[in-house]
């Protein structure tokens, strides 16, 4: 459906609402698409340059003309209000046995996906929605695009990680995470959990095949992590072992070389 156009549907027709990305200061991703005439509000979804919006005409709605509106998204905090007019739909007559054959066929329809897909060298996640691919006991860097985490107060968690990570950095917060080689192929959330606030999904990934010679090491310290306890006493330890051995074979070489 293109700007400033008017739309002839029915009811139960699909409507694609699409706009390059990054070119309008009110249209990005989680920016909702509305009209009276659609039975539920479309969401802006980034695909690769593109967002897209789909929204289906409601098997109720009456004959006539009705507006269709950019505005902010409900469910995250864009910091701006947005209320555009992007054109308009116009919704032809239809008799009671097309509606119920509407009411069928958007029932058997499968939801619409929120995945998001972002230009080849976006920082991840460019969003909550951006889902990449990682091969199972692969890497991810997570990076905190809007600087909302302070360094050493947020921990990222997933079942799909070797182990929970905390992000790092002055300003720009950001962790390196390990995908286990036992991770099943599939769709994980990861979790934000910053220290006095409750747990959040913050970003999403998908786990496909392990290399058939994948194997999880023995997790050390994360970077910027003190040692624990155990690591440091195995270090004395060690370290006291080795200054025993040479006392002891100098003691030896002294009893045999007397002066």
């Amino acid at each position: 459906m293109p700007s400033g156009a008017e739309l002839s549907v029915r009811p139960g027709e699909r409507v694609i609402v699409t706009t390059e990305a990054m070119r309008s200061g009110d249209a990005f991703s989680g920016v909702r698409v509305t009209s009276p005439a659609f039975a539920a509000d479309g969401t802006f979804r980034m695909d690769d340059l593109v967002l897209n919006a789909v929204a289906t005409i409601s098997c109720a709605a009456e004959p006539g003309s009705y507006e269709v509106r950019f505005g902010s998204s409900r469910s995250e905090d864009i910091g701006v209000e947005i209320d555009r007019l992007w054109g308009r739909v116009r919704v032809e007559p239809a008799d009671a046995a097309e509606r119920a054959q509407c009411a069928r066929q958007v029932a058997a329809r499968p939801p619409e996906s929120m995945e998001e897909r972002y230009p080849a060298g976006s920082e991840w996640p460019a969003s909550p929605w951006d889902v990449r691919s990682v091969q199972a006991g692969g890497r991810l860097h997570a990076e905190d695009g809007l600087e909302m985490g302070n360094d050493g107060s947020v921990e990222l968690s997933s079942p799909g990680f070797t182990r929970p990570v905390v992000m790092r950095g002055d300003r720009h917060v950001s962790a390196t995470v390990r995908i286990r080689c036992d991770a099943k192929p599939g769709f994980y959330v990861v979790h934000w959990n910053e220290k006095g606030k409750p747990a959040r999904e913050w970003a999403r990934y998908r786990v496909t095949a392990a290399p058939t010679d994948c194997h999880d090491r023995e997790p050390g310290p994360q970077a910027g992590e003190a040692a624990s306890p155990a690591h440091w006493f195995l270090g004395a330890a060690a370290s006291l072992a080795a200054a025993g051995a040479g006392a002891w074979a100098w003691l030896r070489l002294r009893r045999r070389n007397p002066r």
